[in-house]
């Protein structure tokens, strides 16, 4: 039994030629299999946006929580610069000047 040789080049092209065919037709595969699948999750809520509006009373509560944030870090600014004796805004043209 003879052996061939083996010509890598041709090998090659054989194989990048089959994939431009063969991946565009798995990823057409893909999609219609998985699609049922995605619509599943999609109704039964486990992904994709809530479809549920948030109440007053969830609004409400996250308009206080933001406000008391910004109450903190306000308190927490005026901390930071008691110890200079000045007031944050001065403090502040200071440092850029």
């Amino acid at each position: 039994m003879e052996i061939q040789p083996v010509n890598l080049n041709e090998i090659v092209g054989v194989t990048l030629g089959m994939l431009v065919v063969l991946i565009p037709i798995m990823g057409a595969t893909v999609r219609f299999a998985a699609r049922p699948l995605v619509e599943a999750l999609l109704q039964a809520g486990v992904i994709g946006p809530r479809t549920q509006a948030a109440t007053d009373s969830e609004l409400g509560r996250l308009s206080r929580r933001v406000l008391e944030l910004e109450q903190e870090l306000q308190r927490r600014k005026l901390e930071a610069f008691a110890p200079l004796g000045a007031e944050p805004s001065r403090a502040i043209e200071l440092q850029r000047g």
